[in-house]
């Protein structure tokens, strides 16, 4: 057993199955050589940086190939992949062929980056989560990003690390006594209307009152918030793009489909060729009909999607609009 994988592999409820392609390459481990790369997988910080395929593959036997993340990533074998692959923030084992969500080892990327002090350890494990799920079309994977990217921001903005994953709701509101002046315009009767006074100050205050700190918060949930909006509407117009451009050719294939059909219809007089094609370009002439009426509904995302219709965007565009 790999020394450098014995936690991992003393977890794991099934054997690793036999064999006899990669692991018979001289100098190779499939404990802790990359399946892409054969160079050996790092497990500090909990092996972050590689995937282990835990597909089982026939009975009580799973894959138990690793890689690292970096080469999935840049052969396509990780990520957001199109094409024949089409994986969406999952892993492709190229020796067993199966696929792996990476959402949840994000999570434990997030996790990991918790116990890490040095920011630029930190940077390298979140760096590799943003690059999983950039593109993803899928709601938690979007959400993970967000969530990462604005850590990242935060910390390149010179936030101490154990405070990058904060949100409003962490932040309190502070005594009013750090404020005389205040203090001294409102008179305060009761115990109740000290607490009251407290929860009317200003929601974004710090404890340590660094107006500046939290400026520079704000800002950089903001830029999150647009950057994320910028990303929304060019994925929206590229998907509307593919899906139109795609429409228009259908109906240009149908056009000159139909073109041929009468060309050959003038060409015969018996009078049973004659009839059949007659059929087949009227039933063509109605299918061209249905098309351009589709194409005219899916025309209408030129107001944007959030004002066209569900029923168009799910049926022309294959968008699930959540309540």
């Amino acid at each position: 057993m790999c020394n450098s994988l014995v936690e991992q592999e003393e977890g794991s409820t099934l054997a690793a199955m036999s064999c006899d392609i990669c692991c018979i390459e001289p100098h190779f481990c499939r404990d802790c050589c990359c399946i892409l790369c054969c160079k050996t997988v790092n497990s500090s910080y909990g092996g972050y940086s590689y995937i282990k395929c835990e597909a089982v593959v026939s009975e009580g036997f799973s894959c138990g190939h690793v890689a690292h993340l970096n080469c999935a990533l840049q052969t396509y074998m990780a990520g957001i992949v199109g094409g024949s692959i089409g994986l969406d923030a999952e892993y492709y084992c190229r020796r067993c062929d199966a696929r792996t969500d990476l959402v949840p080892h994000v999570m434990r990327l997030i996790q990991t980056s918790e116990y890490i002090d040095s920011p630029d350890e930190i940077e390298k494990v979140l760096n590799i989560g943003v690059c999983i799920l950039r593109g993803s079309q899928r709601t938690e994977a979007k959400g993970l990003q967000n969530r990462i990217e604005l850590a990242m921001k935060k910390l390149r903005s010179g936030t101490i690390p154990e405070d990058i994953w904060k949100t409003e709701e962490d932040i309190s509101p502070i005594s009013t006594g750090v404020y005389p002046a205040i203090n001294a315009t409102i008179k305060v009767t009761a115990s109740q209307d000290i607490f009251d006074d407290r929860k009317s100050l200003p929601h974004v205050v710090s404890k340590s009152s660094d107006y500046q700190n939290e400026s520079q918060k704000l800002d950089i949930e903001i830029e999150c918030v647009l950057q994320a909006l910028q990303r929304s509407q060019k994925a929206e117009y590229k998907l509307a793009e593919e899906r139109l451009l795609s429409e228009k050719n259908y109906l240009q294939n149908l056009c000159q489909q139909l073109d041929k059909e009468r060309l050959a219809l003038g060409r015969h007089t018996k009078r049973a060729k004659t009839d059949a094609l007659q059929s087949a370009v009227s039933k063509m002439m109605d299918q061209i009909k249905q098309e351009f009426a589709k194409l005219k509904d899916m025309e209408k995302v030129a107001n944007g999607f959030g004002r066209t219709s569900r029923c168009i965007l799910k049926e022309h565009f294959g968008l699930e609009i959540e309540d």
